[in-house]
């Protein structure tokens, strides 16, 4: 019987690393495929007035809506002092799901830089003309409407607004 365990565990040793070379590595088995965008934070003031132009303007429906911890990583990320109150709202699109969360601030300031802008989202847009005259009859900053060549040859028009915090959303559309 010695021998036979001895034989056996001889035979398994050796064969070790030929099983080792045809089995990938742990790691090897959830290979990195490059950066996987999620979503953009914003922060704002007041969430509902965000929330009627994101959600009612541009069409996006709440996905999630949640007060954040004092312990939350949004508060250090940010920069907020933790006395700060903040709730979120991540918010979908029939094809992405919770691309842009929005996250009310109340009991600290909320500085937006307009000049200038450090940033914008840009969006595609089924109605651009529509759009852009609800956001003019709402009060809202609506930038000049401009002819859209994109990298790769295609057409369309661009149009930029600021939201109601002061973001600068450029909505396209393009030409079908």
């Amino acid at each position: 019987m010695k021998k036979l365990t001895f034989a056996l565990v001889a035979v398994l040793a050796l064969a070790a690393p030929a099983l080792a070379q045809n089995q990938p590595a742990v790691a090897d088995m959830t290979a990195y495929d490059g950066v996987h965008y999620k979503r953009a934070t914003i922060l704002t003031s007041d969430l509902e007035r965000s929330l009627t132009f994101y959600r009612d303007l541009m069409g996006l429906r709440v996905e999630v809506e949640m007060p954040l911890k004092p312990t939350s990583y949004a508060y250090v990320m940010f920069n907020i002092d933790t006395k700060a109150q903040m709730r979120m709202a991540m918010l979908s699109s029939d094809t992405q799901q919770r691309t842009l969360a929005i996250i009310e601030v109340k009991g600290a300031p909320i500085n937006i830089p307009t000049s200038p802008r450090p940033h914008s989202m840009v969006l595609e847009s089924p109605d651009l003309p529509g759009m852009a005259a609800r956001a003019r009859e709402r009060g809202l900053t609506v930038f000049k409407e401009l002819e859209l060549t994109t990298v790769d040859g295609r057409k369309g028009k661009e149009q930029g607004m600021l939201d109601p915090d002061g973001h600068l959303v450029i909505l396209y559309q393009l030409n079908p």
